[in-house]
């Protein structure tokens, strides 16, 4: 059965076996199940110490995965696991070169199919360069997998300048057509932040424009006052200041991500393009801002810095990685920035109280602290995973578990590339997928030695850990998400095809066959036909209480036959609410609508809501159906309310 995106999870045991049956089967029908001819010889939790390098996005999650491979996954294992967060431009490189220590890489921001490419050849590139060895070694080949860990939220930062005070926001007003607005006690009753809570936050074309600084030349550049109508007049040391972006300083996904989501609000920016995979800035590069030597930075190239940094009123540390991004951030007074939650909130950039000697005004004062961005219904949401989102109590998680992410592909080894969970419709604005860059056999790219076998065997296990619902489970402790059911179940078959010595000699100089599987070999030789996919995604319900009815969007993958029915209990026996079918010629997204029956519409009309079970039934043209059960209510409001 498939599960949707965001769905409960059951119990370890039946969840995982259940997940990951399907996901095998998922795997075989697009032709990439694992090789049968894979085998180590060294037993589970028998393994070395390997060391991992990559995303800081993905610090503190793998400080969640290495205690459950030493309780869970592997008790009483001697090997360790090191992680690097040096960020993903670090992690992706370290799959490219073959003179590397890691054993696995981690990106927020997916490599590209070129980027797949120099993985599974090794950096192409002069001979004579110690970082490119590989220009003309093709025994050394590989095959990558781009497998995702984990589900996280990249927050919104702020630093007022000295003297803009929360008081002063209280100024701010809530008009709707306002640029700017407040979080504050006034709407508690439906955002559910605590009385005293007063935070700045910008409505998405403001806030794009203020990461565009300069992109219109200079009068685009930003005084808070021109952001905050309060801070008019307020003097040098509040209105007057400028508005000073704090980026990071090396390629980072947590930056891709986020150019993601202004992208949505101003897709002619050119933050996917100029902004985004450009060379040599990639990521680096920001409108209105120099790229180039740092002379603040043993010239060492960068954003911001310099004679040009007062002028472009960008800038950033001279390290990489989000702990120094939000340091950079604290020191800047009158700044704006982004990190991952994880990593803001061990910085202490959560809403805290004000102690009684603070003095008078808000029970809540800070003035650097994450804030809320607009999701892709336009609604204000918080980053943290609350019923109401924020929390003031040190709860932690994110606020990702309604994400849809679009353009997912089918398997570990496709393209990820445009994977996306910026702008969903439910759940926060700013969630991201986090990657693991993990070769199928490691024996083609270092060798086939006994110590080769014993740090894959660690990579084997560690992984494997990474990807069970008991590992996912625990994320919300560090401030992440589970992955959803069905990106957990695609990550769960590419780790398990990874092993060792699978191709024909294997082994760095045995030239092995790396040619991933096509899923129609056989022993005869004869093509076997592959059956179609039947794997597919409910994305959002939605309600009218006009009609007591209901609309269901679901993604398919391909042409068939798709059912859904309703039902409901009354009392102790069930009713019929609704079934609806479609027929669908080609893959995409399709649109059901629930029409009460006469006997649903009836126990609408006594009691105003119906609790109603949903079943969606589909069965791909040539192949075997699929079902997912979830809920909805209907509701229906009387007439004369």
């Amino acid at each position: 059965m498939s599960r949707t995106l965001g769905a409960p999870r059951r119990g370890l045991s039946a969840v995982w076996v259940g997940a990951f049956a399907f996901a095998l089967i998922a795997l075989a029908a697009v032709g990439l199940a694992p090789r049968a001819d894979a085998a180590f010889s060294q037993g589970p939790c028998s393994g070395v110490e390997i060391t991992g390098r990559g995303a800081s996005f993905a610090r503190d999650a793998h400080g969640v995965f290495n205690t459950y491979f030493h309780a869970s996954a592997c008790p009483g294992a001697s090997a360790d696991v090191a992680y690097e967060p040096q960020g993903s431009g670090a992690g992706r490189t370290s799959m490219k070169v073959r003179n590397g220590q890691p054993r696995f890489g981690m990106s927020d921001e997916p490599p590209s199919a070129e980027e797949v490419l120099q993985m599974n050849k090794g950096t192409i590139g002069d001979p004579n360069d110690p970082l490119n060895p590989d220009v003309i070694n093709t025994a050394d080949d590989g095959v990558m997998h781009v497998i995702p860990a984990a589900v996280g939220a990249v927050a919104p930062l702020v630093n007022l300048p000295n003297g803009c005070t929360q008081e002063k926001i209280n100024l701010v007003p809530t008009d709707p057509t306002q640029a700017v607005s407040r979080t504050d006690e006034q709407d508690r009753t439906t955002d559910g932040i605590p009385d005293g809570v007063v935070r700045l936050r910008f409505k998405k074309s403001k806030y794009e424009e203020i990461w565009a600084q300069g992109a219109g030349g200079p009068s685009t550049y930003m005084k808070w006052e021109d952001l905050v109508p309060a801070f008019v007049g307020t003097g040098a040391t509040c209105g007057e200041m400028p508005v000073i972006r704090v980026v990071r300083f090396d390629e980072s996904g947590t930056t891709f991500a986020f150019k993601d989501y202004l992208h949505t609000i101003n897709e002619g920016r050119g933050w996917k393009t100029t902004f985004a995979t450009t060379k040599p800035a990639l990521t680096r590069a920001w409108p209105g801002a120099t790229f180039g030597p740092r002379t603040d930075c043993s010239n060492a190239e960068g954003p911001g810095g310099g004679a040009t940094e007062a002028a472009d009123q960008l800038t950033s540390s001279c390290s990489g990685n989000a702990a120094n991004l939000v340091s950079k951030l604290i020191t800047t007074d009158g700044s704006v920035s982004y990190a991952d939650i994880s990593t803001a909130r061990i910085a202490g950039l959560e809403m805290t109280p004000r102690t009684a000697a603070s003095g008078s005004g808000s029970t809540f004062d800070n003035d650097t602290y994450w804030s809320q961005v607009q999701n892709g219904s336009n609604a204000f949401t918080e980053p943290t995973s609350s019923q109401f989102g924020f929390r003031t109590d040190g709860a932690p998680g994110a606020n990702c578990t309604q994400t849809t992410f679009k353009n997912v592909p089918a398997t570990t080894l496709g393209s990820w590339f445009n994977t996306s969970g910026v702008n969903s419709a439910a759940g926060y604005g700013i969630c991201t997928l986090t990657y693991g860059l993990v070769f199928e056999d490691s024996s083609d790219i270092w060798g086939s030695s006994a110590a080769e076998q014993a740090k894959a065997r660690t990579v084997k296990d560690y992984w494997t850990g990474i990807v069970s619902d008991g590992a996912q489970a625990q994320l919300p402790i560090k401030d992440y998400s589970p992955l959803p059911d069905e990106i957990q179940a695609i990550s769960a078959v590419g780790v398990a095809a990874v092993e060792w010595e699978k191709g024909v000699g294997g082994g760095g100089g045995g030239g092995g066959n790396n040619t991933p599987p096509t899923g129609n070999e056989n022993k005869g030789g004869n093509p076997q036909p592959v059956k179609p996919s039947n794997v597919f995604s409910l994305l959002r319900k939605s309600i009218s209480s006009k009609t007591g009815g209901a609309t269901v969007s679901v993604k398919l993958p391909g042409a068939g036959s798709l059912e859904m029915v309703g039902t409901a209990k009354k009392g102790k026996k069930q009713i019929k609410v609704g079934r609806t079918v479609l027929n669908a010629t080609q893959a995409g997204t399709f649109n059901l609508t629930l029409k009460p029956s006469a006997a649903a519409k009836k126990v609408l009309k006594e009691k105003g809501t119906l609790q109603v079970k949903l079943e969606l039934i589909f069965t791909p043209t040539g192949g075997e159906e699929n079902d997912s059960t979830s809920s909805l209510t209907l509701k229906l409001t009387k007439k004369g309310k």
